[in-house]
């Protein structure tokens, strides 16, 4: 790691932001490899050479003195602090373990894990201690699926503004949105119908509480939105049907739903 900052200290004329995002991709890397198992020990003493590495990146960022303190060298440099590499190089670890498929040897021993012992504890084991007040059982399983070719997909138009034109004759626009409000997440309809022969346009209204905050989230509420709204209007004919959402994420998703968060109500 120290030879990996070191080089990239040989780069002069490089911007502060240059220099950061090839500290980040090519120093930090050397520095975190398998940091899960040996983090732990890695304290005190141990500490002083990824301070170095710490210091030595920041220099060649934005020029600090090698004998400053590592804490103002990274808040200097904005770069993320050693520890704080670790933790999070350990919590996608322990949330990738339990995405495995129930039959990977990994997932079925994260029981074993969690166990109390005194002696000859695994190095995930504080990892698991850490993280227990997190429900990791409850986590959305996404199975990736494909499209056949002949398949018909949805139309996506992102940004693009609706002239007149296109509202001319038999149409129907629905206008969905979500919100996360007083720890609840729901969502809201609205839908505009032009029946035939310039009859009186229709308006109608939806609200639904979808679930609690810690259960769901504005994405996920915005596609339970589309798919209740398009449930809505199963069997109508001979309207021109549009779709109306101001989450670009949403949009995108049905765009290229083949691997994407929210399946249950993607699949609907």
């Amino acid at each position: 790691g120290l030879e990996a900052a070191m080089e990239l200290r040989r780069l002069r004329g490089l911007t502060p932001a240059s220099a950061r995002q090839l500290f980040t991709s090519t120093v930090a890397p050397v520095v975190d490899y398998a940091s899960n198992v040996w983090m732990h020990a890695c304290k005190d003493k141990a500490m002083g050479p990824i301070n170095r590495v710490q210091r030595v990146g920041a220099q060649a960022i934005v020029g600090t003195f090698l004998t400053v303190a590592t804490s103002v060298a990274e808040a200097e440099a904005h770069i993320a602090t050693a520890q704080h590499r670790f933790w999070r190089r350990a919590v996608k670890m322990w949330t990738d373990i339990h995405t495995l498929p129930e039959t990977n040897p990994l997932r079925r021993n994260t029981d074993r894990i969690r166990k109390f012992r005194r002696y000859h504890r695994s190095p995930l084991y504080q990892v698991a201690h850490a993280l227990k007040h997190i429900d990791m059982e409850t986590l959305e399983t996404i199975n990736p699926f494909t499209l056949a070719p002949w398949e018909e997909r949805m139309q996506t138009d992102i940004d693009q503004p609706q002239d007149s034109q296109t509202r001319a004759g038999v149409y129907m626009q629905i206008a969905v949105s979500s919100s996360a409000r007083n720890k609840l997440v729901g969502f809201g309809v609205a839908i505009e119908k032009q029946p035939p022969r310039y009859r009186k346009l229709k308006l109608k209204t939806i609200s639904v509480t979808l679930g609690a905050r810690a259960e769901q989230n504005p994405f996920s509420a915005e596609l339970a939105a589309m798919a209740h709204a398009l449930n809505m209007v199963v069997g109508v004919k001979d309207y021109r049907i549009t779709l109306l959402t101001s989450n670009k994420a949403a949009a995108l998703t049905l765009r290229n739903p083949r691997q994407q968060s929210g399946q249950e109500s993607v699949y609907q």
